[in-house]
C-alpha cells in the first residue's frame, strides 16, 4: 500500500524489533493479567510434603501460557471465526480527549470485526495513540511508543487478518478500515492485501467534485463507480483506496471529532506533536 497513501503497521519502527517480539513471545512474564480467552491459569491441586514437619505445603498455582491459543497466519481464520460466532457485537465506541467516535462494524466483513472486537475486549487499545494524522484525509490508530505494546502484541500473536475487500464497503468519509503491510512496488503478483491486526484508519476528507474524481482515475488508473461517486460527491472520501484495504465499519456519530483530530498540528511525519491518546469500548 506504500505506493498509495502508506497506510502502513511499521509505526514506530516495529519491524526493526520483530526478532525482539519473536524471542518476546515465549520470555515474557506470565504474572501479568491475560487477554480474554487466549491465555489461561492452570492450576495444581498437588502438594509437596515437608520431610521434617510431615506437613503439607500447597503448591502455589502455576500461570502458563498456552502457544497454541495465540494467533498466527495458519490458525488466524478459524480462530477469528469461532470468536465472531461467540461475540456478536457490532458497535464500539473510540473514546478521546476530543470526544466519543462510534462506530458500526459490518457483518459483511466478519473476521475483521472479531478481531476488532478481540482487542477491544483485551483491552489492547487502552492507552494506544492516533499516530498519523493527515487534514482533509484520514486519521490512523491503534499503536504506541509505550514499551509494554510489544508484550500486548505477544499475548495476541503475530498474525495478519485474511482481506475482506467488498465492492460495497467503500472509502466513503467516517469509513473505518485496517492497514496494511508497507510494500514497495506495485507488482501485483506480489501485494498482500491482508491486513495489520493491530493498526486501523478512519477517512475524514469530505465532498468530492466530479473534476477531483477524474483526477484521481488518471492519477491512480482507476475507475469509480457512478453509484460510489454519488456517495463521493455527497459526503466525501478516498475513492483512490478502493479494493486495496478491507472497510470494515462507519462512523454512525462522531465526525466532528474525527475533524478536530485531523486538524492538529504535526510534524514531517505526520505524527501529532501531542499524543491523542484513545480507548475503545465495547457496546452492542
Amino acid at each position: 500500500c506504500y505506493h498509495r497513501c502508506n497506510l502502513s503497521f511499521s509505526y514506530p519502527c516495529i519491524m526493526k524489533y520483530i526478532f525482539l517480539f519473536l524471542s518476546l513471545i515465549f520470555l515474557f512474564s506470565c504474572d501479568n493479567q491475560p487477554p480474554k480467552d487466549y491465555y489461561t491459569e492452570k492450576s495444581s491441586n498437588s502438594v509437596k510434603i515437608d520431610t521434617n514437619s510431615n506437613k503439607a505445603i500447597n503448591k502455589a498455582p502455576k500461570k502458563v501460557i498456552k502457544k497454541n491459543n495465540l494467533l498466527t497466519n495458519q490458525n488466524v481464520k478459524q480462530k477469528l471465526t469461532d470468536f465472531g460466532i461467540k461475540n456478536k457485537e457490532e458497535k464500539i465506541l473510540i473514546r478521546t480527549e476530543f470526544g466519543d467516535i462510534k462506530i458500526r462494524l459490518y457483518k459483511n466483513t466478519p473476521l475483521h470485526r472479531a478481531n476488532f472486537l478481540l482487542l477491544a475486549k483485551s483491552n489492547f487499545f487502552d492507552s494506544t495513540i492516533f499516530y498519523r494524522v493527515i487534514r482533509n484525509f484520514m486519521i490512523q490508530g491503534g499503536n504506541s511508543d509505550k514499551n509494554n505494546m510489544l508484550q500486548k502484541m505477544a499475548k495476541i500473536g503475530l498474525y495478519r487478518v485474511p482481506p475482506e475487500i467488498n465492492l460495497k464497503n467503500i472509502h466513503k468519509r467516517g469509513a473505518l478500515a485496517m492497514a496494511v503491510q508497507e510494500q514497495y512496488y506495485k507488482d501485483p503478483t506480489k501485494i498482500n492485501l491482508s491486513s495489520s491486526p493491530y493498526n486501523f484508519y478512519i477517512i475524514q476528507k469530505g465532498p468530492l467534485s466530479d473534476t477531483y474524481m477524474d483526477k484521481i482515475e488518471i492519477k491512480y488508473n482507476i475507475t469509480i463507480p457512478e453509484s460510489n461517486r454519488k456517495i463521493y460527491r455527497k459526503i466525501g472520501g478516498s475513492p483512490h483506496l478502493d479494493n486495496e484495504y478491507t472497510v470494515f465499519g462507519e462512523v454512525i456519530s462522531g465526525l466532528s471529532v474525527v475533524d478536530k483530530i485531523s486538524k492538529q498540528i504535526t510534524n514531517g511525519k505526520n505524527r501529532p506533536l501531542k499524543n491523542i491518546y484513545l480507548s475503545v469500548e465495547v457496546l452492542d
